[in-house]
């Protein structure tokens, strides 16, 4: 394992868990549009229980995220960019489970609710990069 490969892939990992942090508001905000009662929920698990319409569409862009990342046509791009796959399916497998982290403390303050948004990104993204440098 090289040290500026691991560094770049958690750099990867933290700045594609913010992404996909800021597609699930966006999604929210959609869904919102068309099905007012949603409540806010970045938490794909937790809004599959409180929201079905939220949490199922969540789940799918989450698999069109990973999707996204593998169509390659040629064998020799293919291969060079296996770390960027294997990083978007750890990624999304982690945000299922890091994404609990603000779930798992009530706070009446937003600034503690987003600090624990940002900490479950910075995880993700930490964890993601250093299991795909190693697989």
């Amino acid at each position: 394992m090289n040290s500026r490969e691991l560094s770049w892939n958690i750099a990867a990992g933290i700045g594609y868990s913010f992404i996909l942090t800021i597609l699930m508001g966006i999604a929210y905000l959609i869904v919102k549009v068309f099905y007012p009662p949603t409540s806010f929920s970045i938490i794909p698990i937790v809004s599959l229980i409180e929201s079905p319409a939220l949490g199922v569409i969540q789940l799918i862009l989450l698999g069109l995220m990973v999707a996204f990342a593998y169509p390659v046509r040629t064998k020799i791009e293919g291969n060079s960019l296996m770390v960027v796959r294997k990083l978007a399916i750890i990624v999304a497998v982690g945000y299922l489970v890091f994404s609990l982290l603000p779930a798992a403390f009530r706070v009446p303050y937003i600034q503690t609710y987003i600090g624990l948004i940002i900490a479950a990104n910075v995880l993700n993204g930490t964890f993601a990069g250093i299991v795909s440098s190693i697989i």
